[in-house]
């Protein structure tokens, strides 16, 4: 998957140059019309709706970063060196222009588009006749059903009214529609991905040398859990919602928990606990992440970016992220996913074992580990910007903590308490020397309190999970976000700089940029609070 994903069609510009004499194509380009002729070229077009992942999780230096400041700052698990960078953690100044919420909505959409034009690329009598291989049609139709249900599900989450684009765009008009309404978009999300669980194939079905890392049939059902159970803390705590996701959680029958370090580890991406991960990989001799990765440009920024969390340079577009005195605080004395979620020694820069680190003096000590411990990342030799360690995007641990708050909210709290302790026994074995700690003790009973402490320290500062845990939580009437203090969501700064308001914050406001474009989203307004 590292090479499949790599693979970047430029199919999605209208042409592919070459110069090659021993391609059968006019010398000066290929039209959409010629490109899929073969079924390996289909692979590709497919792999560049996965590449669009690098777009999100790379550096994107000098055009925006990424979009991991609106995905990890909020909430109550990260924060960040600086006071004064407070847009997403302090919510100061959060509205319309904000760079970063444009930078996710653009790209969600991007992954969106490029999915749409493969469903409707197969569709085409002439590119179907190309398939030879059983069934692959049908798979690549799973695919793009995954990964753009993937982008509803966030864009859902996040905007709630967001339009949506589920066939290809021939024409402006094509592009100019309607918000949705209420759960539309996340119901569409699910739909697809009933769909797409029925279309994907078993793990096993991918060559592992070569195409490790594309969605399979447990990736749907992994993905149904998340939006099921979003769907029921949206719903009045709907038991029929969270017992869809229950059925959804019992067709996962492959997947396992692996060590606790081996989730952000190079050495063992895909494993058996992943359910779905951006391929992250470098380029052939070395990877400028300076290039344009709009895919017009130069094939730059494939790797992941985690110096978010470091002292590099590069992390001039974000700053320095690090853990809160609340999450530091969590932890039971003893847990070894608290010396592999943030520890007190320091990484260099390049996460290599055999230089010395430098000085450390933010967050009382303590850095952020995950992805960027000592001997289990790989950053890119020349530029030491870039990561090919995948960004585990979705795993098993996941999934079983928010089963066993569907198995809760159902009546069955022994199957809630037996996913908890699972996650607890787990923690237990994932010592750096191979021994068994005492800590976390397995729990007798299980409350919701529990499941919801017991995800805060297991997925701290990984890919937004907190944030939208706790709106969510909050609109089932778990959690009271409008009682909480700015110390409550680890704010450690002056107060008076934290300007959260409930319900105006439990949503981004709509990109003003859709707002100029689209005249049905400017006619409909924008978020409640937001101008």
């Amino acid at each position: 998957m590292k090479r499949f994903n790599i693979l970047l069609s430029a199919i999605f510009g209208g042409m592919l140059l070459s110069c090659t004499d021993g391609l059968d194509i006019k010398p000066t380009g290929e039209l959409e019309s010629e490109y899929f002729e073969t079924e390996l070229r289909i692979q590709e077009g497919v792999g560049a709706c996965y590449a669009t992942l690098s777009n999100m999780y790379g550096a994107l230096l000098g055009i925006g970063a990424g979009i991991h400041e609106i995905l990890l700052l909020p909430g109550d698990d990260v924060t960040h060196q600086d006071a004064s960078h407070g847009t997403f953690e302090a919510f100061a100044g959060l509205n319309s222009s904000t760079g970063q919420v444009a930078t996710l909505w653009s790209r969600m959409y991007q992954m969106i588009y490029r999915c749409n034009f493969i469903l409707d690329k197969i569709e085409d009598p002439t590119v179907k006749s190309v398939y030879t291989t059983p069934g692959l049609y049908e798979i690549n139709k799973g695919e793009a059903l995954f990964l753009r249900s993937w982008c509803f599900y966030r864009l859902w989450d996040m905007f709630r009214k967001a339009p949506i684009q589920d066939t290809r765009i021939n024409t402006i008009a094509d592009a100019i529609l309607p918000p949705s309404k209420g759960f539309e978009m996340l119901d569409k999300a699910i739909a697809d991905l009933e769909e797409a669980a029925q279309l994907l194939p078993d793990e096993s079905y991918w060559a592992a040398d070569t195409e490790r890392g594309r969605a399979f049939n447990e990736s749907a059902y992994g993905l149904l859990v998340r939006c099921y159970v979003l769907r029921a803390r949206y719903n009045n705590r709907s038991v029929e919602d969270y017992q869809k996701a229950i059925t959804a959680f019992e067709k996962i029958k492959t997947r396992s928990l692996v060590h606790f370090a081996e989730n952000f580890d190079y050495r063992y991406e895909n494993n058996a606990e992943s359910l779905f991960e951006f391929q992250a990989s470098h380029a052939t001799e070395q990877d400028n992440p300076w290039l344009d990765n709009d895919f017009g440009g130069g094939v730059g920024q494939m790797g992941a970016m985690y110096h978010y969390s470091t002292s590099h340079y590069s992390n001039y577009e974000t700053g320095i992220y690090g853990p809160t005195k609340k999450l530091m605080n969590a932890y039971e004395e003893g847990d070894p996913r608290k010396e592999l979620t943030f520890a007190n020694y320091t990484t260099n820069v390049n996460g290599d074992v055999s230089v010395p680190a430098p000085a450390w003096d933010k967050f009382d000590g303590y850095q952020f580990m995950k992805y960027v411990t000592p001997g289990r990342c790989w950053f890119e030799p020349t530029w030491g910007i870039l990561s090919t360690n995948n960004t585990r995007l979705m795993r098993y641990g996941d999934i079983k903590l928010l089963a066993a708050e569907a198995y809760l909210q159902t009546g069955n709290s022994a199957m809630a308490l037996r996913q908890v302790n699972d996650i607890r026994e787990r923690a237990r074995r994932s010592t750096t020397d191979g021994s068994i700690s005492d800590a976390p003790k397995d729990l007798t009973s299980i409350s919701m309190e529990d499941i919801m402490n017991e995800r805060f320290i297991e997925l701290a500062a990984e890919d937004g999970i907190r944030w939208t845990d706790l709106r969510s939580w909050h609109a089932a009437g778990y959690i009271d976000l409008s009682t909480w203090s700015p110390t409550d969501f680890g704010y450690n700064y002056e107060s008076a700089n934290f300007e959260f308001e409930a319900p105006k914050h439990l949503l981004f406001p709509i990109p003003q940029t859709e707002m100029n474009t689209n005249p049905q989203m400017m006619a409909d307004g924008n978020n409640p609070g937001y101008e």
